[in-house]
């Protein structure tokens, strides 16, 4: 499963990232004055394509993917359509927000979301857990902490959707309106392929930074309300 998940997040990163940049910087000097236009629709139906694939080889979809899709279909529109450099910083900014409140908001049902994934029985002894939690008599502490967890998780994406607010302010900017529409359009395209390489390199950093402290984290509190450690409650 491991290593299908590996080549999943290979493929992703190749036809959600490598190519759309590749295309959107080299092809906007093809296809005379249609260039550019051409250009952007073809690199946007990359990550479409991927969506689209994923969801038909796995026969599921997650909110996360449908919110990326919406990112790639309004990234097109907004440059196809010329939008100031507003929009753009505002889409970027609101993508992650929106993840962060919805997980925010697990944090006040049954299930929050670190407490989904250590309930994956795939990968956790989940009973041994509940005996655990039982024998200690720690099960609604256990809950209370999953529960703060899942808030700070939540903050992680706000720190995103600061970052992406300010890269794009700084990357997408408004193109000189004396400028011709075939000019404008391959400028635009050129700064939406340095915000995609560059949002995932800045933007994965500091998340995978803050991800490994949450899993620190979930560590400190399974040890202290069960006794066990996560590598004692995976499965082999």
């Amino acid at each position: 499963m491991q290593q299908n998940q590996n080549k999943r997040s290979f493929y992703e990163l190749i036809f959600t990232i490598a190519i759309p940049v590749f295309l959107l910087n080299k092809l906007s000097g093809y296809f005379e004055e249609n260039g550019p236009v051409i250009a952007l629709c073809v690199a946007l139906s990359f990550p479409v394509g991927f969506f689209i694939w994923d969801w038909v080889k796995e026969k599921r979809i997650s909110i996360i993917s449908i919110l990326g899709f919406v990112n790639v279909l309004l990234t097109g529109g907004f440059a196809l359509f010329q939008l100031n450099s507003n929009w753009f910083a505002i889409k970027e900014m609101s993508i992650p927000l929106l993840i962060g409140i919805g997980i925010a908001y697990t944090a006040f049902t049954k299930k929050p979301l670190v407490k989904m994934f250590l309930n994956n029985e795939e990968l956790i002894n989940t009973q041994l857990i509940e005996e655990k939690l039982n024998e200690h008599g720690t099960h609604k502490e256990y809950e209370n902490s999953l529960k703060k967890l899942t808030l700070y998780f939540a903050l992680t994406f706000l720190v995103s959707a600061i970052l992406n607010y300010i890269l794009a302010v700084n990357i997408i900017t408004d193109i000189a309106p004396e400028l011709d529409e075939v000019s404008r359009m391959k400028m635009r395209n050129e700064q939406i392929a340095d915000l995609t390489w560059k949002s995932y390199i800045i933007i994965l950093a500091p998340s995978f930074i803050m991800l490994s402290v949450i899993l620190w984290k979930a560590n400190q509190i399974m040890k202290k309300f069960t006794q066990l450690t996560l590598e004692q409650v995976l499965k082999k």
